[in-house]
């Protein structure tokens, strides 16, 4: 599965810290290459817009100014990415499930489920599942283009 592990671990974590928001704030305090890859980073990012209904630009640019220029340079770079993937997420639309599956860590996707696919880091896709509010998931790309139209082409990697 290569870093799905890492996604669970964040997904794990940012309950544990109060939710993504305080997750963020913590990650970026301590600065990213402290043993999270910038694109963990970006999922946590989108998981705090898409959890709070905030627009992660505004997030990063209101809540984690630094006087330090690396810092805001960081900010800066996450910013753009976790807008673009939003951007992207949103254009892709929909993706339906035609066979079920329990993908790892528990989420079991039924026949007729929809979902879209936000960001990609490798094989792991962070998705939204349409009428849950546990969103969002970590799940294999390679499982989601079994069980549905999913492609893994139509994401970039990040």
């Amino acid at each position: 599965m290569g870093n799905l592990d890492e996604y669970t671990s964040l997904s794990s974590m940012a309950k544990s810290e109060g939710g993504p928001d305080a997750l963020i704030e913590k990650l970026l305090s301590e600065g990213y290459g402290d043993g999270f890859s910038k694109g963990a980073i970006v999922a946590g990012v989108v998981t705090a817009a898409a959890a709070s209904a905030v627009f992660a630009g505004y997030l990063l640019a209101d809540k984690f100014k630094s006087s330090n220029a690396k810092r805001i340079e960081k900010s800066d770079e996450l910013k753009a990415a976790a807008a673009d993937a939003i951007a992207k997420a949103e254009a892709r639309g929909w993706y339906t499930v035609r066979e079920m599956c329990e993908m790892t860590g528990g989420l079991v996707l039924a026949i007729g489920d929809r979902f879209r696919a936000l960001t990609r880091d490798g094989d792991v896709i962070m998705i939204e599942v349409d009428e849950r509010n546990d969103n969002p998931f970590f799940v294999s790309g390679s499982e989601l283009q079994r069980i549905s139209d999913f492609k893994l082409d139509d994401i970039s990697d990040l």
